[in-house]
């Protein structure tokens, strides 16, 4: 009989360990799913408002918090009343909220910028000029597109420059009818390092494209 008492402890101790991690992996999966459906209730709420309040965007982040763009000429204050009285206050309470204010030409100006980006992106992948890097456009102080060739690459920058207007120009009927000046810079690179301070836009295409269609 006394064989059988480690075996029966053994036995004894891996059912107890097996409980408590199925206990834990229970209790991990029921947690994040409530936070999918705080935040689902949440997010609808913000959907409904969206007119009201001249919300641009907003998203959840994996830290629990939520960041809100909103119409600078809207109130903020409204805004935070309105969630407290239209959200359960145990989901509110899961999550920080980050609010950023800009104006409406703000907005459209990087809208307008993503489209003409995206226009120079698809026509360099096109004519496959493989050396040649186009940069997410920058929006202050004033719109631009910079692009970057090796120095010693053909065309010159004068030409890439001259090409690439040409592309958007006859493209003008896919941009929309926004009176937004705009600059390309087409700048020579000594050697095949890129522009540290700029991302590319190949590094962040599906964030791009993303971006373009919202």
């Amino acid at each position: 009989m006394r064989k059988f008492v480690p075996v029966l402890i053994i036995v004894f101790v891996v059912v107890l360990v097996t409980n408590i991690y199925a206990n834990n992996f229970d209790s991990f999966s029921n947690e994040n799913n409530n936070d999918e459906k705080r935040w689902n209730r949440i997010a609808s709420v913000l959907d409904n408002a969206m007119d009201e309040f001249g919300l641009f965007s907003f998203q959840n982040t994996p830290d629990s918090t939520i960041f809100i763009v909103m119409d600078e000429t809207k109130s903020e204050l409204q805004l935070k009343k309105y969630l407290e009285k239209n959200v359960n206050k145990t989901d509110l309470s899961q999550f920080n909220i980050d609010i950023t204010k800009i104006s409406l030409q703000e907005v459209e100006t990087e809208q307008f910028m993503s489209i003409v980006s995206g226009i120079v992106y698809d026509y360099i992948q096109e004519k496959k000029y493989n050396d040649v890097q186009v940069y997410l456009p920058l929006i202050e102080p004033e719109p631009i597109l910079k692009i970057s060739i090796p120095k010693s690459s053909e065309p010159s920058s004068e030409n890439m420059k001259k090409e690439l207007e040409d592309v958007l120009a006859s493209k003008s009927a896919e941009l929309p009818k926004k009176d937004i000046s705009y600059e390309i810079q087409v700048i020579e690179r000594i050697d095949e390092s890129t522009i540290e301070s700029d991302a590319k836009i190949s590094d962040v295409v599906e964030d791009f494209q993303r971006t373009a269609t919202n």
